[in-house]
């Protein structure tokens, strides 16, 4: 018994120690175990907060965010509500493709190039950039989307486009016109006599002689040749300078009832034209002239827009309203009162492509030939310019609309304006006595006509060349009145020469003539007390009548 108990107490320890060993082992997993719940519980925290830090990002963006999943979408932050006015709720298990949509603009080269797009709840056309990552969403691969709006840079881009190409198109009016008016001055030198001369010869033939006839069609010729030329004057940019109160409604119906019109409708007898006229009107300060250049050209345009088939011209007055007006093509509208002019046509319409080069000089589909001078509609963009106006040029369903505007005065202003009566006397009430007129004329083609018309109207003439011999001439001579051309090739000008007159004599009358229209230096003219200025060519009722008005301001001022 004594030797089992010694053994027992040797097995108890190892026993005890074998114990207290798997104490040590259960302690130690029991604190690793706690550790890696610590470890655990802390990283979910940090998930936790780095979720709710993502959230906080992505809910206060300005862009719009997304996340498509098997082309669904899946997620939308408040920033993409923003942009496209839809709830988060209207957007979720949505097709992706709903902010997939494309569209085309052009570079300034005319490269073209897509741009993206969405259609806001509005129906508003928003433009987009995006960028995407591929991400994890709920355990399945996904897309996040970024998505900026470029709606404000997209119009600048297109804003800025449009006025290079109204620009370049200014620049190549300006140019045309530089050299139509180049063009057109000397012409008008040069038909000078065709338009003149036949005056004077019908003045010296006798009743029924067989020259009348031809001599009549020399001076029908000369006349249609100067309206080409007056077109291509009509293309410098400035050209229009004299106005007066002109009826918008009054100058339709003449044009509708002259000859020209009355061919046109018996060429076109299917044409039916339609008149809305606005009543009591309001009168604009024009060069009528010219606003009868604009109706000459677009209502035959539209006649032969409509072709063979049956169709209906409309003819449109009325007045405007303009505040923060907006017209395609104008950076700039004027706030005020205008007067509206449309002619709409229901023909085969305008394309595009021709929209954008119609008031181009030449550009026409026209034949060639046989539909005037294919410089119609040159003419009314640069008449409605140069009046301060505006123009658009619109299609729709077939329809053509030219639709002009042309600012109203102050009633203040028209009615200090005074307008001359029309003549109707003899050639012997604006017949000269006598009195010395004294021609400054460089060209002597010029002088020699001049001369012939006033020595026929019964005045004493002399002609010098240059503005120096004017004035050395006007020192030994006296002198009732100066034709005065504007544009002498040599030393003084005409504005020069007439100041230097005055120095020699203050009641020296003058008349200025240049084959260009009112600039800069007839203003001058005219500001220093010279009367009438005459465009050349010039008829001898013309002439004889400025005269015959400056001789009596003289005589009641002497």
């Amino acid at each position: 018994m004594f030797l089992k108990t010694d053994r027992l107490e040797p097995m108890k320890k190892e026993k005890q120690s074998k114990k207290e060993l798997e104490n040590d082992e259960i302690s130690r997993t029991r604190n690793s175990l706690m550790l890696e719940l610590l470890a655990h519980a802390e990283a979910e925290t940090q998930l936790r907060e780095s979720e709710e830090k993502y959230r906080n990002l992505v809910s206060s963006l300005p862009e719009g965010i997304f996340i498509v999943r098997k082309r669904k979408i899946v997620f939308v932050n408040p920033g993409m509500e923003r942009l496209t006015g839809y709830d988060v709720d209207e957007l979720l298990g949505k097709d992706a493709d709903l902010f997939f949509l494309t569209d085309q603009t052009c570079d300034l080269d005319g490269t073209a190039k897509p741009v993206e797009f969405f259609i806001h709840r509005d129906g508003r056309k928003i433009f987009v950039e995006k960028s995407f990552v591929e991400i994890v969403y709920d355990s399945a691969p996904a897309l996040l989307f970024s998505v900026r709006d470029i709606t404000e840079k997209r119009i600048a881009t297109l804003e800025k486009n449009r006025l290079q190409k109204e620009l370049e198109q200014s620049k190549k009016m300006e140019a045309f016109g530089i050299l139509a008016g180049g063009v057109a001055h000397d012409l008008n030198n040069v038909l000078s006599g065709l338009s003149s001369i036949p005056d004077i010869i019908l003045m010296d033939l006798p009743k029924g002689s067989h020259l009348i006839e031809p001599v009549e069609l020399i001076k029908d010729s000369g006349r249609r040749a100067l309206a080409i030329v007056d077109e291509l004057l009509t293309l410098a940019r400035g050209s229009v300078q004299i106005r007066e109160p002109v009826q918008f409604n009054d100058l339709i119906e003449n044009y509708l009832n002259s000859l020209e019109f009355m061919e046109l409708q018996r060429n076109n007898p299917k044409v039916e034209i339609i008149k809305h006229y606005g009543s009591e009107l309001p009168l604009i300060m024009a060069s009528k002239i010219h606003i009868q250049k604009i109706i000459m050209n677009l209502i035959p345009n539209a006649v032969e827009a409509l072709g063979e088939k049956p169709g209906k011209i409309v003819l449109e007055t009325r007045p405007a309203q303009f505040r923060r007006q907006r017209i395609k093509g104008y950076e700039i509208i004027e706030n005020g009162r205008f007067l509206r002019f449309t002619v709409m046509d229901t023909g085969h319409g305008i394309s595009k492509e021709d929209r954008d080069h119609i008031f181009e000089p030449f550009y026409s589909k026209k034949i060639l030939g046989r539909s005037g001078t294919g410089l119609g509609l040159s003419i009314v963009w640069n008449v409605v310019h140069d009046h301060k106006g505006y123009i658009h040029v619109g299609c729709s369903k077939g329809r053509t609309f030219f639709t002009l505007y042309f600012p109203l005065p102050d009633q203040r202003d028209m009615e200090a304006v005074k307008v001359d009566p029309i003549f109707t006397g003899t050639f012997s009430d604006y017949s000269g006595n006598h009195e010395a007129v004294l021609v400054v004329e460089d060209l002597p083609s010029q002088q020699k006509i001049a001369a012939n018309m006033l020595r026929r109207l019964g005045y004493k003439v002399d002609v010098v060349s240059t503005g120096e011999e004017a004035v050395s001439y006007a020192g030994s001579h006296k002198i009732d009145l100066v034709v005065l051309d504007m544009n002498l090739s040599d030393g003084l000008n005409g504005w020069e020469t007439y100041e230097q007159l005055l120095l020699i004599d203050p009641k020296i009358k003058a008349i200025i003539t240049s084959g260009q229209t009112m600039g800069r230096d007839i203003e001058k003219a005219k500001s220093l007390g010279a009367g009438d200025f005459i465009k050349k060519p010039y008829w001898l009722q013309d002439l004889g009548l400025a005269i015959q008005k400056e001789l009596r301001d003289k005589g009641k001022n002497s």
